[in-house]
């Protein structure tokens, strides 16, 4: 990967901010996109090297040969990634140490917030890359709870339209007042740096629309099939939405994966960052 010789047109670039400085800023940019490359290339090694297995024997000799030649190829773009983050991570720490430095009365940007924007900004021209972008991993129990209160719990009236019940439009409130929250720890710079102003991501009606209107993606039906009586009848219908919930067969205990619904958040936020 070549280092970037393109400028972010961002919003909250410092005023006094010099050429050579963000020219700091973009390669520390390119550093995360490169980590998260990295990211995205070990788990497409680790499903590789699963089909190379083959322990089900589930594939043919020319197939697992050619798993192997996609191996090959996704360890040589890793290491690649791996050499240009070695000449990156010096003039990288320079940046994240700056950007998150304390003032005199202790207070400054949370490091996490900054590796997460420039993260964010990384993902502008491959959008595979933001379910990696917000550091740490995304979680957000009480957002989830609204959404599906909202999108799945809810009753429909006879145009199809969502019945304004005194929960959904507490859980309305709920999902809005979460999501401000999100912007203002997750993606907010309240401290100014030598390579960027004070920035507060604000989203708008719009952007929540927007996020409510992509919550559920799909739907599918589970069917009973009695062999005695010789019918088959509807048993239930699930939703695919931006939260994963699984159930742990040892434990009973659900699990939840949020990884879409952070990737879908950055998506939105992602914007507000440029002119």
């Amino acid at each position: 990967m070549k280092k970037t010789t393109m400028t972010l047109s961002i919003n909250f670039w410092n005023e006094k901010i010099t050429d050579e400085l963000k020219n700091e800023f973009m390669q520390a940019v390119t550093f995360e996109a490169n980590s998260m490359n990295i990211q995205m290339v070990d788990e497409q090694i680790e499903k590789l090297e699963k089909k190379i297995s083959n322990e089900k024997d589930t594939y043919s000799k020319e197939e697992v040969a050619a798993f192997k030649v996609q191996l090959q190829a996704s360890e040589d773009f890793r290491k690649k990634l791996e050499d240009e983050d070695v000449t990156l991570y010096e003039t990288y720490n320079k940046v994240v140490n700056a950007m998150s430095q304390k003032n005199k009365d202790g207070f400054g940007n949370k490091k996490d917030v900054v590796r997460t924007i420039l993260r964010v900004l990384a993902t502008w021209n491959n959008s595979k890359l933001t379910k990696y972008a917000i550091i740490p991993a995304f979680s957000s129990p009480a957002l989830y709870e609204a959404l599906e209160t909202i999108h799945v719990t809810s009753k429909a009236g006879d145009d199809g339209n969502i019945i304004m019940s005194k929960e959904v439009k507490e859980a309305y409130k709920q999902a809005s007042q979460e999501l401000e929250t999100i912007i203002k720890t997750t993606f907010s710079l309240p401290f100014e740096t030598e390579y960027t102003a004070k920035t507060r991501v604000k989203m708008t009606a719009e952007d929540k629309k927007l996020l409510n209107e992509v919550y559920v993606s799909n739907f599918k039906d589970k069917w009973d099939a009695d062999e005695e009586k010789g019918t088959i009848s509807f048993k239930s219908r699930s939703y695919t939405t931006l939260v994963r919930a699984t159930k742990d067969k040892k434990t009973n205990e659900m699990r939840y994966d949020y990884s879409k619904l952070g990737s879908t958040i950055s998506k939105i936020v992602i914007r507000h960052y440029f002119k």
